[in-house]
């Protein structure tokens, strides 16, 4: 059985790059602007590194497709618990049934 994208074998590799990458993920996953040149310039850079990290693996290694669906898994759990209490209390405080 193939190992689950979260679980890629990402060891190794240095933990130290995971919010960078995550901030480039963010960058260019949630862009509000799906056409600009930094959204387009953040995922270059993003996959020129998973691409980086995928040869530097030892063998066996997965396919290059399930190795950046674990990099991304990472990098979504680390936005995740980087997020900051004050902004999900904001949105706590909005009522979105008001009318504007």
């Amino acid at each position: 059985m193939p190992t689950a994208p979260g679980d890629a074998p990402l060891s190794g590799l240095d933990d130290n790059q995971i919010p960078a990458l995550a901030e480039l993920y963010d960058k260019f996953a949630h862009s509000l602007e799906p056409f600009s040149e930094d959204r387009d310039n953040a995922e270059r850079v993003f996959n020129s590194e998973v691409l980086g990290w995928y040869d530097r693996l030892g063998n066996p290694k997965p396919s290059l497709q399930e190795f950046r669906k674990g990099v991304i898994a990472r990098c979504k759990r680390y936005l995740a618990a980087s997020d900051k209490p004050q902004d999900k209390q904001l949105f706590r405080n909005i009522d979105f049934n008001d009318p504007p």
